[in-house]
């Protein structure tokens, strides 16, 4: 599969919830987000 540049994609990363702790750039945005309480 290729992007909208003409790379080629071999991998895909899913997240499942908004727990993750990388705080990837292509997960958390600039602007503010909430986050799900942990009992959630």
């Amino acid at each position: 599969m290729l992007d909208k540049w003409g790379r080629n994609i071999d991998y895909l990363k899913i997240s499942i919830n908004d727990r993750c702790n990388l705080n990837c750039i292509h997960c958390v945005p600039k602007e503010d987000i909430s986050y799900t309480k942990k009992d959630e």
